[in-house]
């Protein structure tokens, strides 16, 4: 069903299933983080990750591809009114139909003549999503897509993510600020400042990739050793970056590729992450890579420095009946992020951002077991 209901997002987006949970259950004392587990150093680095195509080797313009045996999910965008793609998906957010259109647009290579455009009006709306929960669910999984932001896109709020829940819900609820005590969400989205430095490099919108994500055992900002001080709301998203930051390009496609991999016990610290762009390695957090330090909810990807440890890895989940099991394709731009942007301009006439709207194309979203690539030209 094609929903315009008031998107449910606060501060940062994430769905608390259960009850509140007591100050207790909350308390750090309870908190078993991998952090505390020494782990050995793991010669791997993104750059032993696949580059270039994967199985998309086989389908030029993604042709077909949605019979390959390792893909789960495939929308190009292809067929049907916007209506005949929200009933394909779990829910869709279109306030007034004005947020959600076709494009001609397309990528280079593409076997496909139309795209999914979103645009966010100041004042008018926070931009829209389309929302896919899964029956069945997945340990492993590769999401990649093609995005492209307006040439005069300035700063943005959230984007796409992968999640997991015990009972995925058909709908996205707000719940900022709370421990993720029973579920876990990645988002890969646009920020405006690198994290892995003192001080912090700070670039003009959108800004550089990173990880904003949510798990039993994330980082509280409200101190440095990321530990809860008392004060309300007391967890955030937690954030990830490459390295080298990967900047975002305006006004040209761009493959983006996740893999989340979940860990294989209760009590194992095995979860992974990783980020292509342009079927490029950027980024992967594993047990034993990269070396970096956690200072309040960021862990800085900074090897050299003198706190730097292997990365602990990720328990994504306690309950192992948790699975990746949620598609969320968002563009959410807050006033707070029209505000931003609108002050940007002020300070940087030269540089052309929209202070009204915010647009961005979607097209190609894959998810598969194994590594999906950039798309061979058609």
């Amino acid at each position: 069903m094609l929903l315009s209901a008031t998107l449910l997002i606060a501060a940062c987006t994430d769905t608390k299933q259960t009850a509140d949970r007591t100050d207790e259950e909350n308390s750090p004392s309870k908190i078993l983080r991998c952090a505390d587990v020494p782990v050995d150093s793991d010669n791997r680095t993104h750059k032993d990750l696949p580059s270039g195509p994967g199985l998309s080797a086989q389908f030029p313009g993604d042709y077909g591809i949605e019979n390959h045996p390792d893909v789960v999910f495939f929308e190009n965008f292809e067929s049907g009114s916007i209506d005949d793609i929200a009933a394909r998906w779990s829910e869709a957010r279109n306030p007034e139909g004005k947020v959600i259109s076709f494009s001609d647009d397309v990528p280079p290579g593409s076997a496909g003549r139309r795209s999914l455009v979103m645009t966010a009006t100041r004042s008018e709306n926070e931009g829209g999503h389309l929302y896919k929960a899964f029956e069945d669910g997945w340990d492993k999984i590769h999401l990649r897509f093609y995005t492209k932001f307006a040439e005069d896109h300035g700063g943005h709020h959230h984007f796409v993510a992968l999640r997991g829940f015990n009972t995925p819900l058909p709908y996205p609820i707000g719940g900022a600020g709370q421990l993720a005590g029973d579920y876990f969400s990645v988002f890969i989205e646009p920020t405006g400042s690198e994290i892995n430095t003192t001080p912090a490099i700070h670039h003009p919108p959108p800004g550089v990739w990173q990880f904003y994500n949510y798990w039993p055992e994330m980082r509280s900002w409200q101190s440095p050793e990321g530990v809860p001080d008392g004060r309300p709301n007391p967890y955030y998203g937690n954030s990830f970056q490459p390295e080298e930051a990967a900047v975002l390009s305006r006004g040209e496609w761009t493959s983006v590729e996740i893999m989340v991999k979940l860990n294989s016990s209760p009590e194992m610290c095995d979860g992974e992450l990783a980020l292509w762009i342009d079927g490029y390695p950027a980024a992967y957090f594993a047990p034993g890579t990269p070396g970096g330090y956690w200072l309040q909810e960021h862990f800085r990807n900074d090897p050299g420095h003198p706190k730097a440890k292997p990365f602990e890895g990720f328990r994504w989940r306690n309950d192992m009946d948790v699975k990746i099991n949620v598609l969320w394709l968002l563009h959410f731009v807050s006033d707070g992020s029209f505000n931003n942007t609108e002050e940007f301009a002020k300070n940087n006439p030269d540089y052309p951002v929209n202070t009204e709207k915010a647009i961005v194309w979607f097209d190609h979203v894959i998810m598969a077991t194994e590594y999906i690539g950039t798309m061979e030209e058609n």
